[in-house]
């Protein structure tokens, strides 16, 4: 099958493996506040400057543009990001392929992905930054990595600076990718320093690097055009700085180790495939699977660094892990059927229970139809599930954008206490503050990264004369805090929506 009909059944696959959280207004408040920012940038708002976040501009720019292009409704952006997990699942079938030479190492890298990021809430399902830099850096390994790994795999010129693009596009989107950066370019290194080749070492070094550095010297000059570099650098590196947390080491062991037994079928694969390698001591195996250990060990360092504990972040393992793991599908080597049919005759055989002939395929490649009828249906059931969870849940930001639409005048907003920001793009509102991500206004870690003025932030509200209600949640406790008390010395409770939200209005 060519590799355009694989990027059709692995998109398909995305599809029907996530319809089902298309409906809901929230998964995560994170992809609630990408969609909120985005507006604002539309009406002409400025990043960091009427807008902040903790993230890179990179994915408040994808989205304005998903936006424009979807007309901004919550299914066809969920619809858009499935498409972005499909089109990440179709990078890894070119880069197994390539490394490998075969092209059901590919498919399997493909379809692993798109389930692995199909399968749990916070990691993967909710779309977050790592889906869509997993993107650019999955497009830069199977560009300038997996054709090296095998003899004739060829040695463009032109690989370097266009992956180099990718990996800067990613950065700009999260910084956390420049440890696949690091790893294509120790590759690289690598790659030239066995053949001797140091002149081309250095040129396609610098052609990398200079590409790299394309889409980061780009926003630079956007802010310095706007005169807002101060801005600029306290928002990537002052409150970068005051962001990690101080957790020990065991819990840092503990949060790999979740990821490792939440992901384990997967691991479990990519380690017997490994075993495989090693008997068969394959160069091109030793070497594809050396890189791809070397790009979990710098994704895993980054991702610890912070001392946070989101499963989002994991996000950014699927690739190596689905590469990893499709290297099971290897011609030659023994399926998962036949391991663990050998496993069951040895059990028993040991329990001196008699067997009748098993007929299971005695190699991966033999794994064939009917193994692609049972992936289809594992993804139907897949968006069938999510859609039970999701369709059984309580969807405030709906109920409330309704509520607002009969209470509020044209020219009218609202302030969301500590949550449901995605209420405002439903409502096609403005945001009476800079801060759309609630928690960075009440959570105490964030006030201090930000140096938040919590008095002054109160007061930008209620001197909006725009800001006709407050809405909030029933008994939340962070209306103690400082802003929370000022805004209620001005507003009163008057009405509710649903039983968990109160609205407010001025006295």
């Amino acid at each position: 099958m060519g590799k355009y009909k694989w990027l059709l059944v692995i998109l398909t696959l995305a599809i029907v493996a996530r319809w089902g959280t298309f409906f809901i207004s929230v998964i995560n408040h994170d992809e609630s506040t990408y969609i909120v920012i985005a507006d604002e940038m539309l009406r002409g708002e400025v990043y960091l400057r009427d807008v902040v976040d903790t993230k890179p501009i990179g994915i408040f720019w994808i989205y304005a543009a998903l936006i424009k292009l979807t007309g901004g409704s919550i299914f066809a952006l969920r619809a858009a990001a499935a498409a972005v997990v499909g089109l990440g699942g179709w990078g890894l079938f070119l880069a197994g392929r390539r490394a490998t030479g075969s092209e059901q190492v590919g498919a399997a890298a493909g379809v692993t992905y798109v389930f692995i990021c199909s399968l749990f809430t916070y990691y993967g399902v909710s779309p977050n930054t790592e889906i869509f830099f997993n993107l650019f850096t999955i497009a830069a390994v199977a560009l300038a990595v997996a054709p090296r790994i095998r003899k004739g795999g060829g040695d463009p010129a032109w690989h370097w600076p266009v992956a180099g693009f990718l990996l800067g596009l990613a950065v700009i989107i999260k910084p956390f990718a420049a440890a696949e950066a690091l790893a294509v370019g120790l590759f690289m290194v690598w790659f030239y320093g066995q053949r001797k080749a140091f002149g081309r070492m250095v040129g396609s070094g610098l052609l990398l690097v200079g590409f790299f550095s394309l889409p980061l010297l780009f926003v630079y000059g956007y802010y310095q055009r706007l005169g807002l570099l101060d801005q600029l650098a306290f928002y990537t590196l002052d409150v970068s700085a005051a962001y990690p947390v101080d957790l020990p080491w065991y819990l840092r062991l503990k949060y790999m180790g979740d990821y490792l037994l939440r992901f384990s079928p997967f691991v479990i694969l990519g380690a017997g495939a490994l075993v495989q390698w090693k008997k068969q001591k394959s160069s091109a195996g030793i070497r594809w699977w050396t890189y791809l250990l070397l790009q979990f060990l710098l994704v895993t360092v980054v991702v610890l660094l912070t001392g946070k504990r989101f499963g989002h972040y994991q996000v950014q393992l699927h690739p190596v892990l689905a590469l990893l793991a499709a290297c099971w599908w290897m011609p030659g080597f023994p399926s998962a059927f036949s391991v663990i049919r050998k496993w069951y005759h040895k059990l028993r055989s040991g329990s001196g229970l008699q067997t009748g002939p098993v007929t299971i395929p005695e190699t991966a490649s033999s794994f064939g139809g009917r193994g692609w009828w049972l992936v289809g249906a594992f993804a139907l059931l897949l968006g069938v599930t999510h859609f039970g969870i999701y369709n059984n849940k309580e969807d405030y930001p709906k109920e409330l954008a309704v509520y607002l639409e009969d209470h509020l005048g044209p020219n009218e907003t609202f302030f969301f206490i500590n949550g449901h920001q995605i209420t405002y793009h439903l409502t096609g509102r403005t945001v009476p503050t800079p801060y759309v991500h609630s928690s960075l206004l009440f959570l105490d870690h964030h006030v201090r990264a930000f140096q938040v003025d919590e008095v002054a932030e109160a007061d930008r509200i209620i001197n909006n004369p725009k800001v006709v209600c407050l809405v909030g949640r029933r008994d939340d406790p962070e209306v103690g805090g400082i802003l929370g008390q000022r805004l209620m010395d001005v507003f009163e409770p008057v009405d509710s929506v649903g039983e968990r939200l109160v609205v407010y209005r001025r006295r």
